[in-house]
């Protein structure tokens, strides 16, 4: 997820040059995305939660890759592209944040350090793809890398749908925590249900 997330915004952010009315405008406009993502990122992962406010967050992204596909001029210079392309950039730094947060409360202390760090290395993976994305825009028709990005969007939300919500939960310290907790935990897709001996 954290690949993906590094990919789709450096592949923006290299092309809002081409996409933007001209190119002061388009990274002023995607500096003030990437501010707006996140600090609405802080609030949403504290009312929804870590693994709704990531679905929410990548649901967002979604939408963004569909609405950036058809050829329509807003105003102007404005295209529907650019307009979906800043709203794909506020997600993709919502997401980003959120996704550091959720994957180092998933993993046991005794592993965060090296959960986060193969993380960190996913995204580098992902930002240097990323640029790549300008040239495939430049050989082919831009649906189709716009549809590359949905595609694994939804792929990442059906994984992120399997994982539990960490909101409100104690953290694992040791690998064996992971098992208690599971073991003491019933996990739904709604919400978490208190004690096994309780359900």
């Amino acid at each position: 997820v954290v690949s993906r997330q590094s990919s789709v915004s450096s592949g923006i952010n290299a092309e809002y040059g081409r996409i933007s009315p001209d190119l002061y405008t388009g990274h002023l406009a995607a500096a003030l995305s990437n501010i707006a993502g996140d600090s609405f990122a802080i609030p949403l992962r504290n009312i929804l939660g870590r693994k709704k406010a990531m679905l929410v967050v990548l649901g967002v992204g979604l939408f963004s890759d569909f609405l950036a596909m058809p050829n329509l001029t807003i105003s102007g210079e404005w295209t529907l592209e650019f307009v979906a392309c800043l709203i794909g950039n506020l997600s993709c730094s919502a997401a980003f944040g959120t996704i550091y947060l959720y994957s180092g409360e998933l993993a046991p202390t005794s592993h965060r350090g090296m959960v986060l760090s193969l993380s960190s290395a996913a995204a580098r993976i992902g930002s240097f793809s990323g640029t790549y994305v300008g040239l495939l825009y430049a050989v082919t028709d831009r649906r189709v890398p716009l549809t590359l990005f949905a595609g694994l969007t939804a792929v990442f939300m059906g994984v992120i749908w399997q994982l539990p919500d960490t909101n409100g939960r104690p953290i694992p310290e040791t690998p064996l925590d992971v098992k208690t907790l599971s073991e003491k935990y019933k996990v739904s897709n709604k919400k978490v249900v208190g004690p096994a001996s309780e359900v």
